[in-house]
């Protein structure tokens, strides 16, 4: 990925001003090192994409590629499906807002997810209809 840890380091900076600025406003040890970890882990992810890859720190868009790629198989309607279900359990528990938001969210996954099974089979069948 070309350029993937920019925005992580821009981030971490970002992080060592509002935990130094933090620091001298409050001095509590929990609050300093609860910043300090969140820099550590946001530069360590930094360096990790640097260490796998020179072009993580590299700008502009990455070299052409003529191999085909794979794409992969995402849903965003079971993703909000999965969270919204996780709403619901957290509110059976804690509130009876998070079971309405999440009883919310989980029919309009549903009818995400029915409009890309919908889309799947219109574009399987053209595909079907375009090979012999």
């Amino acid at each position: 990925m070309k350029g993937g840890a920019i925005p992580l380091l821009v981030w971490g900076a970002f992080l060592a001003v509002l935990g130094g600025l933090n620091w001298i406003w409050t001095g509590d040890a929990i609050q300093v090192g609860t910043f300090g970890f969140a820099i550590l882990v946001v530069i360590v992810g930094a360096g990790a994409l640097v260490l796998l890859s020179r072009d993580a720190l590299g700008r502009g868009a990455p070299e052409p590629r003529s191999d085909p790629e794979a794409v992969p198989d995402v849903s965003v309607g079971a993703v909000l499906a999965g969270l919204s279900v996780g709403s619901i359990l957290f509110g059976l528990v804690f509130g009876t807002f998070f079971v309405y938001f999440g009883a919310g969210m989980l029919l309009a996954s549903l009818g995400r997810l029915a409009f890309e099974v919908r889309s799947q089979r219109r574009s399987e069948r053209s595909v079907e209809e375009v090979q012999p």
